[in-house]
């Protein structure tokens, strides 16, 4: 039973892998009908003073013309000041991308470079926890819509997997990740 169920493993991940490691060419002079899904880091944060945990960001797009893409964003970060101090911050909204390939007249089907704006809400939470002293405890939290500006670029290692790095404005300045093209 053991020997089944490892070599449907090996079956599963070589098919897997053919798939998604494939070397076919991932051309981004028209991006109509294909998304993009990025999942990484920031470095860096806009939250409580420029400081925070590790930020983590997710994005889906879509291709609506042969330039334009627009979807969703999310991030959070969270951290611990101290004992006493818990921050969360936390963004989620809407954005818009214009792909250049063919207006810069990039040569490479691999390396996609494209920039937008979005509109965002923006959650934070700050709580304290006093912990000698019960009556000394403070919870604050608000939010507000920000806009955003966008600056990136994905390289494809493969038809439907490469890596991003994205300039921005949402939950950090720096974002850096893996992207999947379908």
């Amino acid at each position: 039973m053991k020997r089944k169920f490892l070599f449907a493993a090996v079956v599963a991940i070589s098919l897997f892998s053919s798939n998604v490691f494939a070397q076919k060419s991932s051309d981004f002079k028209d991006v109509t009908g294909t998304n993009f899904l990025n999942a990484g880091i920031g470095l860096g944060s806009y939250g409580l003073s420029g400081t925070g945990g590790l930020p983590i960001t997710a994005s889906f797009e879509h291709g609506f013309s042969k330039n334009i893409s627009a979807g969703v964003e999310a991030g959070i970060i969270q951290r611990k000041f101290a004992t006493d101090w818990k921050y969360s911050y936390t963004v989620f909204g809407v954005r818009g991308s214009y792909h250049f390939n063919e207006a810069l007249k990039i040569a490479s089907p691999q390396l996609d470079v494209y920039g937008g704006a979005g509109l965002f809400y923006r959650h934070f939470k700050v709580k304290y926890n006093d912990k000698t002293e019960d009556d000394f405890d403070f919870k604050s939290s608000g939010g507000d819509v920000v806009f955003d500006l966008h600056a990136g670029a994905r390289y494809m290692f493969s038809e439907k997997l490469g890596a991003y790095a994205e300039l921005g404005y949402g939950i950090s300045p720096l974002k850096l990740g893996v992207s999947l093209k379908f």
